[in-house]
């Protein structure tokens, strides 16, 4: 056999050869900006039969870095203390969660991950003050009880347009996205962590969505609801005072809407998996298809244009 046949047979055999699964553990220690990529992500791995996904979420409602020490430190002295909502996806099952209450001690010491993401609350994500020392000190507890696992920055996103925020802090959507990348890329600096862009594809998909976003320009009448179109940020329902038994409209200005959390699931799995993002077929059902490619193109120019420091 010549060298020539030799390389012709092993491009053949590396051809016809299946990479192992890649199978992964991971834990999100934050808030609702992070436990809405459960709604999303588990269904994608699923899609692929190579990989497989343990997703850990915990979840206390605008948990900052200086909570999340405090509730830390709450649970090493009292193990009933610090405790958080815990929800466990598998991509096997990934439309039937388990969940739980449980402390960040017990998940840390007695469970092994892969991955450990962390993020700012949305609330403080522009100011880096708010960042330090606190995040450190997770970090370091993180590294103690988890040195295997790599620590990874989700960075968060700015805000829609109208919410009360920018009136009272005045400023813009587009200063708080400015600052809050300048804040996850000093820490991502400090400690050498990766970052998951997730506050860039909102930004590109803010920006190339051929509908922009409107803010509505009258009182809504029960039971229509303003339209979120134009932006992955916000969503409005209606609820029912117990009390006065009125049609009551609440809106989210901060958390990522059904577009958002599925573009957030693009985004992670590439990111994962290292995976062309262009490769996932899920999408959630009755959603457009061009938005459906939008969203998938966001994700991975946010994917492709991140400057990772390590």
């Amino acid at each position: 056999m010549t060298v020539k046949q030799l390389l012709a047979g092993l491009v053949l055999c590396i051809g016809i050869s299946q990479l192992p699964a890649k199978e992964l553990k991971v834990l999100t220690i934050g808030n609702n900006s992070s436990f809405s990529v459960g709604k999303s992500l588990p269904m994608i791995v699923h899609s692929f039969p190579d990989h497989k996904l343990e997703l850990t979420s915990t979840y206390i409602n605008g948990c900052t870095f200086e909570k999340h020490v405090a509730n830390i430190k709450q649970a090493e002295a009292d193990v009933k203390k610090g405790i958080y909502t815990v929800a466990v996806r598998n991509s096997d099952n990934p439309t039937r969660p388990v969940e739980f209450k449980a402390n960040l001690v017990d998940l840390l010491k007695n469970q092994k991950y892969d991955i450990i993401t962390i993020q700012q609350a949305s609330m403080k994500s522009w100011d880096w003050s708010s960042y330090e020392p606190f995040a450190g000190e997770l970090i370091q507890y993180i590294r103690k009880f988890q040195p295997n696992a790599e620590i990874v920055i989700q960075q968060t996103w700015a805000f829609r347009a109208d919410a009360p925020h920018f009136k009272k802090r005045n400023f813009s959507q587009n200063d708080m996205y400015k600052m809050l990348c300048k804040a996850n890329k000093q820490l991502a600096e400090k400690y050498q962590l990766r970052e998951i862009p997730m506050g860039d594809a909102v930004q590109l998909f803010r920006k190339n969505s051929p509908v922009k976003y409107q803010i509505p320009k009258k009182k809504m009448a029960y039971p229509n609801l303003p339209s979120s179109e134009g932006d992955a940020v916000g969503d409005s329902l209606w609820r029912k005072d117990q009390k006065s038994g009125e049609n009551i409209l609440l809106t989210d200005y901060r958390g990522l809407n059904l577009d958002g959390q599925y573009m957030q699931g693009c985004l992670w799995f590439g990111f994962l998996y290292d995976e062309p993002v262009e490769k996932i077929k899920y999408a959630p059902k009755g959603m457009d298809k061009e938005k459906v490619a939008l969203l998938k193109k966001c994700a991975e120019k946010a994917l492709s244009s991140c400057k990772q420091v390590k």
